[in-house]
């Protein structure tokens, strides 16, 4: 029996690292693949038998002149985050299939949220500066650490990465605070969180804040001057997700006076422009956009396309679908 036609349009470097060898083989059992290499000056021509395709980072736009050439594209999977770069008004009048593994970056940047809480309350960075530096005990600063138990953190978004920090969170004993604008609060019951009606009524009670969502007109510069001024002293303020939700300059601000902690993955924009110089405050932790996946963690983004190809060939839904409506509150 003739295998059905799936064309990957990932860059043959990224492929190496999305897919193990135990995976690649399960994908060519599956469907014949052909691969065609990304080219941003020239779009892709695409078999006509073409049911599917694996896309990701750096694959190209399915205009009309690329849908054309395939007219039984069925699903096309997305083995990354926002699938914005890849969607087009003639995609989506044809009724194809969309999936996203943005719910597999998510579990990295929620494990990577919960290291820089932990470590940052603990005061880790601090002392591994000071005992390179002799000495062992510093009491002056070991009474300026602070531990989970008892604290209250609150959630910025209850989409995927948001929903699986709290899961890690459940292995604690803290309160657990939620502010989602489209949530229902029934649903935030379910979840075994405390709803918030606002961000303003949110921030005066934690004293961990973690940003979890998506970057809009409506969610730019989320935390600003104004609502800055409502966290507690010694508050920690976590953002994994976008850079555009801050107003860095009024964080650098606020975090002068040395009222709050700030651990930051991201940035607006990426590379980060040098004002306002916050790599240069002890008070602020910072990684360079590390926390959806860099090595070991791709591997998950691949093993989620390879499964969505599954479903598909077996006649199941899709685990992961995104539609036009859903870009409306997407990243």
């Amino acid at each position: 029996m003739k295998k059905p036609t799936v064309v990957s349009l990932i860059k043959k470097e990224l492929q190496t690292q999305l897919f193990s060898p135990a995976d690649r083989e399960r994908l060519n059992r599956l469907a014949r693949i052909d691969e065609i290499e990304p080219d941003p000056e020239k779009p892709p021509r695409l078999p006509a038998e073409t049911v599917a395709c694996l896309t990701s980072w750096g694959s190209p736009r399915f205009t009309e002149e690329i849908l054309t050439a395939a007219p039984d594209l069925k699903l096309v999977v997305y083995a990354a985050g926002s699938v914005r770069p890849v969607v087009s008004e003639a995609l989506w009048k044809r009724g194809i299939v969309v999936t996203s593994a943005s719910a597999a970056i998510a579990i990295g940047v929620a494990e990577h949220t919960l290291g820089l809480m932990l470590s940052t309350l603990k005061r880790v960075c601090r002392f591994n500066e000071l005992l390179h530096q002799g000495g062992w005990y510093h009491q002056e600063e070991r009474v300026k650490i602070r531990e989970i138990y008892g604290l209250t953190v609150g959630v910025v978004g209850a989409g995927h990465a948001g929903r699986h920090f709290i899961r890690l969170l459940k292995n604690f004993e803290v309160r657990i605070l939620l502010y989602d604008p489209y949530l229902d609060p029934a649903e935030a019951v379910r979840l075994g969180v405390e709803p918030a009606a606002s961000l303003e009524a949110l921030i005066p009670q934690v004293d961990v804040l973690s940003l979890h969502a998506p970057a809009l007109p409506s969610t730019r510069d989320l935390i600003n001057r104004e609502n800055l001024k409502l966290f507690k002293d010694g508050a920690l303020l976590i953002n994994t997700a976008r850079g555009a939700l801050i107003d860095e300059t009024a964080l650098y601000e606020e975090l002068l006076t040395g009222r709050l902690t700030a651990c930051l993955d991201v940035r607006y924009p990426e590379p980060p422009v040098p004002e306002p110089p916050l790599w240069k405050l002890p008070n602020v932790i910072l990684t360079p956009h590390i926390a959806g996946g860099v090595t070991d963690n791709m591997k998950r983004l691949g093993k989620y396309a390879l499964r969505e190809l599954e479903n598909f060939f077996s006649g199941r839904p899709p685990v992961y679908p995104v539609t036009e409506r859903d870009l409306e509150r997407m990243a």
